[in-house]
């Protein structure tokens, strides 16, 4: 049995590899995409993509509010505002950004924000609650970013 003669050396080399492409693509969809929520959502809130709003609420009748921080950051200050119901909403999002909202001692904060690779936190001082003790409702969405509640 003779031994196989060895293969012709391989003639073909690949193309050198080329700079990645994707992370491009991935920070102009999520620019499209807010782009395409702000045009639809414009009116009903604050909204800061790359860059920062600063709002501070007063009002006597407060019972909702929104705020989208893209690539920002939004800070909402509740702390004047008074609730003539039992409960308020605030829809947050923060989308690669943050959302720091400051709300009155006597106010009890539900988080309802939906979280994907974020965060929530809450730095309350918590005092005693009563009866008539006011609600704010957290809804909205925290992805790849930041929400934090405090007094």
């Amino acid at each position: 049995m003779q031994p196989n003669p060895p293969s012709p050396p391989n003639r073909y080399t690949p193309p050198p590899p080329r700079p990645s492409s994707n992370t491009g693509i991935v920070f102009g969809v999520l620019a499209l995409l807010a782009f395409i929520y702000l045009v639809d959502h414009g009116s009903k809130g604050e909204a800061a993509v790359f860059g920062g709003v600063d709002r501070h609420i007063s009002a006597q009748d407060f019972h909702e509010a929104q705020c989208t921080a893209i690539f920002g950051g939004c800070k909402i200050d509740l702390r004047d505002a008074q609730m003539q119901g039992r409960e308020a909403v605030l829809e947050t999002y923060a989308i690669f950004g943050g959302v720091e909202i400051r709300v009155p001692d006597d106010w009890e904060v539900v988080n309802r924000n939906t979280t994907i690779f974020g965060g929530v936190s809450d730095h309350r001082r918590h005092s005693p609650r009563g009866p008539d003790t006011k609600t704010l409702i957290l809804d909205g969405a925290t992805v790849f970013g930041g929400t934090e509640v405090k007094n």
